[in-house]
């Protein structure tokens, strides 16, 4: 199945489109993390490519989780942490991190810094950003 071009589906304007509350597996919602969704489309082998934009008050994190597929993350704005395979990585500005399916991690905001830390996530399989099964929480 090749997908047609739709505008009005496949341009998003990641910085002024509608926030929406992420959730966790349980259908809590994530205090402090908002996101906006960005194009996202099925891809030749049917799977849904896409992008995030992810907004984190500062304090806000997500607890460590695993996702169906890989994804990257591109760092926007401000600075925080992301935590794979036992440690933590400090991510500022520009930069980029692959994250592969089968690693629990977790990402979090830099306390010291007062302003949102901000991250675009690609995800292969992509999943809707208030989707219950954008990810899985693993508890320890």
């Amino acid at each position: 199945m090749q997908a047609q071009f739709d505008p009005q589906r496949h341009i998003q304007n990641l910085s002024t489109g509608q926030e929406r509350k992420l959730l966790s597996n349980d259908g809590s919602i994530l205090d402090g993390i908002l996101g906006v969704p960005g194009a996202a489309e099925l891809i030749e082998t049917g799977v849904e490519i896409g992008v995030d934009r992810i907004v984190m008050s500062p304090g806000a994190e997500f607890e460590l989780h695993t996702h169906p597929g890989a994804h990257i993350l591109y760092v926007l704005k401000s600075r925080g942490f992301i935590h794979v395979d036992g440690v933590d990585y400090d991510m500022v500005e520009g930069d980029s991190v692959y994250v592969p399916a089968r690693f629990a991690h977790g990402v979090k905001t830099n306390r010291s810094v007062d302003e949102p830390f901000e991250i675009l996530a690609f995800g292969v399989p992509h999943m809707p950003i208030d989707s219950r099964d954008r990810m899985t929480v693993v508890r320890r």
